[in-house]
């Protein structure tokens, strides 16, 4: 209902006032005109309209096709269904069990017969697996997440998105982890790059099988367990200033004739004073020794152009960490560890620094740098990494594309073209599994054991459906791997469907 309605207008001149709005013919100023004319506002004739074209468009649209669409229920049919819910959300049998009946009303399956046709679906699907070709993955991330206690063993390709091994284990073992690398391997897998967290079982189960795969640490990891502290002393600096604030508030409540209670307060005042001044000050020098590492992990120096090579990153690691231990008890286990990961996490700089020198045959070294800190500058004014510096890093991205463009011309974009390339294939976190891992992490918790049929059958889905964001988006990982666009994934697994549409 429009304000039209509330004027003291008779329906018949509401009718025509909107017809004339709608066909254009007002006299003496157009919707003016009809305001003054009618003597009602101009917003009104305006909302009038508006409502009466609505109105219309609805009456003479052409209406849609009917949506419904009739599928005839066969078995093939209710087999594909079982098996999409069992794999593509996270659902124990009894609720697929359940579901039936409201998806196909009249259809019931007992529960023997869901488990038989999901036991069928896990068996063809260990079948589909055991066939794939591995011979065009070099590169992976391996990691493992645990099943009600059980070590679950998972393997991606980083070129690819491609799931290459996942199994479950009772131990996560050198030996482990040696026989699941050994089945990928019997299927042509070869790798050349493993990258990995500090787990002894992954090192040594690589070395055992790739023994000329070079193993690096993960970034990702190491990120994350120096956040882990800093939430910590971020916190004890929070708490430090509440304590300050707090021992201040009290001052002025104690009576100004008992000295000796004040005096002790501006006593707790100056300690806590002292206290919160040293926390935040460790929590600053913390956050130095994180930007350090951090820095340390990117290829190129923002500040003089230079590219880093696999020594400096290393001894830029190892002075963040020796800061780090002389800092606070509880920075000592995260200095450790990036000790201990110093050498590994300089490995993807280093092979990078080399690809890189490579391609400054074609160009100069210099133009290659500026290359590299073209696209750092790009990825950090994406991210807004560092917004306090956003200006500078604008100032400096024209720039260094100014001097490229001068020093190349038109070979500018072969260039920036090379250099994204080498810095996508630059392998240094676990990224992809750990994505993985949060894809499978919910069906561990609905099911109250997880077997390793199931990872055949979720291991076969995770490889063919088809993804809808990333760098590999609208593809499948089994294309990406093999070249075969993925149709139904469940024809693929012997899931073919043979009802007809009407």
């Amino acid at each position: 209902m429009t304000s039209l309605h509330r004027t003291p207008l008779t329906t018949s001149q509401k009718i025509e006032c909107v017809a004339k709005a709608l066909a254009g013919q007002e006299d003496c100023g157009g919707i003016a005109g009809l305001s003054r004319e009618y003597e009602v506002s101009r917003p009104t004739v305006y909302a009038a309209k508006g409502a009466a074209s609505e109105v219309l468009r609805e009456h003479f649209e052409e209406p849609e096709s009917d949506p419904t669409v009739w599928v005839k229920v066969d078995s093939a049919q209710v087999r594909r269904t079982v098996v999409a819910l069992r794999v593509m959300a996270p659902n124990a049998l009894r609720p697929i069990e359940d579901m039936i009946p409201i998806i196909y009303p009249g259809v019931r399956l007992s529960y023997g017969k869901v488990q038989s046709m999901a036991a069928e679906a896990e068996a063809q699907a260990a079948v589909f697996n055991a066939k794939a070709d591995l011979s065009g993955v070099h590169a992976g991330a391996l990691d493992e997440l645990f099943s009600q206690g059980q070590p679950v063993l998972g393997g991606v390709d980083l070129d690819h998105g491609y799931l290459f091994g996942l199994a479950l284990r009772e131990r996560r073992g050198g030996e482990d982890w040696a026989e699941v690398l050994t089945q990928g391997q019997e299927q042509g897998l070869n790798l050349a790059v493993v990258v990995k967290d500090a787990a002894k079982g992954i090192e040594s189960g690589v070395r055992e099988v790739f023994p000329q795969a070079e193993q690096r640490d993960d970034c990702f990891h190491a990120l994350y367990e120096l956040n882990k502290v800093r939430r910590r002393l971020e916190q004890r600096a929070y708490r430090a200033i509440a304590a300050e604030e707090e021992a201040r508030h009290r001052l002025p409540k104690i009576s100004i004739s008992d000295r000796k209670q004040r005096r002790c307060q501006r006593h707790r005042i100056a300690r806590a004073r002292r206290h919160c001044q040293e926390a935040i000050v460790r929590f600053d020098r913390f956050e130095e020794a994180m930007r350090e590492v951090q820095e340390a992990l990117e290829c190129v120096d923002l500040e003089d152009g230079h590219l880093r090579q696999a020594g400096e990153v290393k001894a830029m690691i190892e002075q963040a960490a020796d800061s780090l231990r002389v800092l606070d008890p509880a920075c000592h286990q995260g200095a450790r560890y990036l000790r201990n990961r110093a050498a590994g996490l300089a490995l993807a700089t280093g092979e990078l620094n080399t690809r890189l020198g490579e391609l400054a045959m074609t160009y100069s070294l210099g133009a290659v740098a500026l290359a590299c800190m073209l696209w750092r500058l790009v990825f950090e004014l994406q991210n807004d990494r560092r917004p306090w510096q956003r200006a500078q890093q604008h100032r400096q991205l024209i720039g260094a594309f100014a001097c490229l463009q001068h020093l190349l011309g038109p070979q500018l974009d072969a260039l920036l073209n090379a250099v994204k390339a080498l810095l996508d294939q630059r392998h240094r976190a676990s990224s992809a599994i750990e994505g993985f891992n949060a894809a499978l992490r919910p069906f561990l918790y609905v099911h109250k054991g997880v077997t390793q049929g199931f990872l055949e059958l979720f291991r076969a889905y995770y490889n063919l459906r088809i993804r809808r964001w990333g760098p590999h988006q609208g593809t499948s990982a089994h294309q990406c791997l093999t070249g075969q666009a993925v149709g139904d994934w469940l024809t693929l697994l012997g899931f073919p469907p043979s009802s007809t549409l009407h």
